[in-house]
């Protein structure tokens, strides 16, 4: 064998060698790789997890602080007692009624409003009289009696008949003109 052929035999042996070698190396690192992956994958998918709970959970709970009185979607039906309670604490009675200034309509609306600033649901009722006049009161749907009507200018109840005039049915000194009661609204 002469020496270009011994050449080539150790070049060849070497290239083997070194294919071999690399060969090997390239399987373990696939073999680790694969192995080391799953380990951190099923370890850092647990932990991964409870982190971003916490940290969604943390961000999403925000509490609110108490409210310092009832807001308009904690309002409640009161009960009758609880209503006659509220009329009399409420001052919108000892007003005066000014033609064309304060009149039935900002008694109602004043004592709507004071009955739903306590928690109070109140309800706003026109009444209908012929010759397009009307009158305003207001009601409550008490939970021991059913809807009450209110005269918020006298802290009266009232009744309300169709047909019938608003000032004789309760009693009270008729106004120059026809109330009869054509119809009521009631708005809540």
């Amino acid at each position: 064998m002469d020496c270009s052929q011994k050449i080539a035999i150790g070049l060849g042996i070497f290239l083997a060698l070194i294919m071999l070698c690399g060969g090997a190396g390239f399987l373990g690192y696939i073999h680790g790789y694969q192995s080391g992956n799953e380990a951190s994958y099923s370890q850092g998918k647990e932990e991964g997890y409870q982190a971003g709970y916490r940290a969604g959970y943390e961000a999403g709970y925000k509490p609110e602080p108490e409210p310092k009185r009832p807001t308009g979607y904690t309002l409640k039906n009161p009960s009758y007692q609880e209503m006659k309670e509220f009329l009399a604490q409420d001052l919108t009675n000892t007003k005066k009624y000014i033609q064309d200034e304060y009149v039935c309509v900002d008694f109602a609306a004043e004592v709507n409003n004071n009955a739903e600033a306590l928690g109070f649901r109140c309800a706003i009722v026109d009444i209908f009289y012929p010759e397009g006049y009307g009158h305003t009161i207001v009601a409550f749907e008490t939970t021991d009696r059913g809807l009450v009507f209110i005269e918020p200018q006298f802290d009266l109840e009232v009744k309300l008949v169709i047909g019938k005039s608003y000032s004789r049915i309760n009693n009270f000194t008729p106004p120059p003109r026809d109330d009869t009661i054509k119809r009521f609204l009631i708005i809540w």
